[in-house]
């Protein structure tokens, strides 16, 4: 059982939490439930001097062998006891258990009106006080509830069981609204009414004429594993490959002009060659209305040979076209129905998928299925049926629905796939459906259901780089269907930078940033592209945007002091630096930046020689002189102070700890150190006509 990482919040520990969550949902999907036979249960006060409770369950008749849920408590006769409704996970889904005590005690029932102004009508909330007398204690409570155990509402009858009490002294009623009435007048063996301000309580006579309630055993249906499945409408099938004579797996092209029946099946299998035998009967019948193609899986559980599954054909008589499916196929057809329930059962044989012309499931059957079945089912393949036939068709009985029928969603059929770590799987059926709707998106609705899936592809298919030309394809369609889709803008835009087109990287960004100005983080990602770009202009407005929104962001003032830099806009680069060691002090390298400009700046007036060698010396000895960044950093600071020959020292500590390959870098220190040598500080050529800061008053 997954449990709550209430003291170990870190990273390793909550990662644990939910791969408990994941495997448990999994197991929950895979009908392996970790609740079952869990028995309604009856437990009697044993009244003595310590709380003590006796299990009659048994005896009292609640000792159902079902997996009980819900109960609710109602005087459902009215003869002053409390009878039982009870519901059940497992069959029967509800009982009714009627009370037969053969002594009965006394009662008093009360139903109760609010005001409507000062409490709600059904006075949901009221606290009724019943004082008896010749009892011990003498004072009953109970309140009147909205709901009351697992999904549960009993009668909003009160009832009062008294005992052996000899009378009622009164009745005292706190209403929701706070206020609280008493009446009088209250007998043993009465049901009333009770009308909030009225001041008395009315008498209440049952219903006459009332059918007897006599017990009967409930005839349970035979189980069976058989089911057949509507599916919803708008979920097209995944292509459907078989194998050719060399083994290699086609694609196989569907008659357009009518609907497709096809059948798992294989040859070990007795209800596989029960059902081909039966359809083989009805095979004109069936082949006027829908083409019918069987297929093996005998090369894929290496459960029979060619000849033996042509041989079992013959025994069946049936005459159907036979495949061999491919081993993809196959997981397909099995995600396909498991995403449908939501149950991630596997698929059996036989199993058969009715496929309409234009390539969308209509149902699938698990177990064999009559021909009889088969040709009434493809009565839901005509175009312009009514908009509820197929969800009429799903059910047992007729009824009321209370809502609209919810479209089928091929996304969850690609995240199945996905989640079980076949995301080529996923991204193939997405793009097959892609090519199934694509014709059919003429309205918004439609077409922001195409555009989405189009999105999840492009997720999928950018996890690996060899289909990432073909995800930047998927999203661009995506962009063009949703074009205000955030989340398309910013995956095309990701799509980009890992294709290294940073430009059009960059359109896609802004494009998102404008939809959504409030994401930070986009923002910060879209100033640093532009600043990759050498977009300087562009990426200082970016990162002021996000500076003015978070001025106390000590990353995003380095990121911005950065941009000053290329900019060549010094003063304001300092300024940033130090607000950003205001808020991380121990920010590494923005130390680093700014005692660079402390130090090497042409201008006087920005450089400070201590504030710059105090600076790198605290970064030399936070790195035990190991980082070559900034001990070049730290000759430049020594050099600037006049100490040259310290300088050309940490310039040497540098130079020793670069590999051969930093050429720039290696240039770089060599032409310092003989600038040191003949005693002269570095300052920065490309800064020499920087902007100065303005003058002070």
């Amino acid at each position: 059982m997954s449990q709550s990482p209430v003291d170990d919040l870190s990273a390793p520990a909550t990662e644990k939490y939910l791969q408990g969550w994941r495997a448990l949902s999994r197991l929950l999907h895979e009908d392996r439930s970790f609740s079952g036979k869990e028995r309604h249960c009856a437990f009697l006060n044993l009244r003595g001097k310590k709380a003590a409770f006796a299990d009659v369950s048994s005896i009292t008749g609640f000792g159902f062998p079902e997996d009980g849920r819900g109960l609710a408590t109602s005087d459902w006769d009215f003869d002053g006891d409390l009878d039982v409704w009870i519901t059940n996970r497992t069959a029967p889904r509800l009982r009714f258990l009627k009370n037969n005590t053969s002594s009965p005690g006394h009662f008093v029932a009360f139903k109760l009106s609010g005001d409507g102004r000062q409490c709600n009508r059904d006075a949901i909330g009221a606290r009724l006080e019943l004082h008896l007398e010749g009892v011990e204690p003498h004072r009953r409570i109970r309140t009147l509830r909205g709901g009351e155990g697992f999904v549960s509402q009993s009668s909003n009858w009160i009832h009062f069981g008294l005992g052996e009490a000899t009378g009622i002294a009164r009745l005292i009623v706190r209403w929701p609204g706070g206020k609280a009435e008493e009446f009088t007048g209250v007998e043993p063996g009465r049901f009333y009414r009770v009308v909030q301000h009225s001041g008395k309580v009315v008498p209440f006579s049952p219903p006459a004429g009332r059918p007897p309630l006599t017990a009967a055993r409930q005839q349970l249906l035979a189980s069976s594993s058989n089911t057949r499945t509507i599916a919803p409408a708008g979920l097209p099938l995944p292509a459907l490959h078989v194998l050719a004579q060399d083994g290699s797996p086609t694609q196989h092209q569907y008659t357009r002009s009518k609907p497709t029946i096809l059948n798992i099946w294989s040859s070990t299998c007795a209800p596989c060659l029960v059902e081909l035998s039966e359809w083989s009967t009805h095979e004109k019948e069936l082949l006027s209305h829908a083409e019918v193609i069987t297929l093996s899986t005998d090369h894929l559980s290496g459960s029979g040979t060619d000849e033996e599954t042509l041989a079992a054909l013959r025994k069946a008589g049936s005459k159907f076209p036979n495949r061999k499916i491919a081993d993809k196929s196959l997981k397909s057809l099995d995600f396909l129905q498991r995403s449908v329930l939501d149950r991630w059962l596997p698929l059996p044989v036989p199993s058969t998928f009715l496929i309409s012309p234009d390539g969308e499931l209509i149902a699938f059957y698990k177990g064999p299925v009559s021909a009889r079945q088969l040709l009434q089912d493809l009565e839901l393949c005509r175009e312009n049926l009514p908009t509820d036939a197929r969800r009429n068709a799903s059910i047992p009985f007729p009824g009321r629905w209370i809502g609209s029928a919810v479209p089928a969603q091929p996304n969850r059929v690609a995240s199945l796939m996905a989640d079980h770590n076949e995301v080529e799987l996923g991204a193939s059926y997405l793009q097959n459906c892609a090519s199934i709707l694509e014709p059919r998106a003429t309205d918004e609705d439609s077409r922001r259901d195409l555009g989405d899936i189009y999105y999840i592809a492009g997720l999928l298919n950018g996890l690996t780089a060899d289909r990432r030309p073909l995800a930047i394809k998927q999203l661009t369609r995506a962009g063009e269907l949703i074009p205000r889709d955030v989340r398309v803008r910013l995956e095309l835009g990701r799509q980009h930078v890992l294709s290294q087109k940073l430009h059009e990287a960059a359109a896609q960004w802004t494009i998102a940033a404008e939809i959504n100005p409030s994401d930070l983080a986009l923002l910060m990602d879209l100033g640093i592209l532009h600043f990759r770009l050498g977009e300087f202009e562009k990426s200082h407005g970016v990162y002021t945007k996000v500076v003015h929104a978070t001025p106390r962001n000590g990353l995003v003032r380095y990121h911005l002091a950065n941009n000053e830099v290329r900019l060549k806009r010094l003063p304001e680069a300092i300024e940033n630096y130090r607000k950003a060691l205001e808020r991380i002090p121990s920010f590494t390298q923005a130390a680093n930046n700014l005692a660079w400009i402390l130090a090497s700046h042409p201008d006087a007036t920005l450089r400070s020689a201590d504030e710059a060698l105090r600076i790198t010396t605290s970064l030399c000895k936070q790195t035990g002189e190991k980082n070559p960044l900034f001990l070049d950093t730290h000759s430049v600071a020594l050099a600037n102070a006049g100490r040259f020959e310290e300088a050309i020292q940490s310039a040497n500590k540098a130079l020793a700890l670069l590999p051969p390959q930093s050429k720039p870098a290696l240039a770089g220190l060599r032409s310092r150190i003989a600038l040191y040598r003949e005693r002269r500080a570095y300052r920065e050529a490309a800064w020499q006509n920087s902007p100065s800061p303005s003058p002070r008053p």
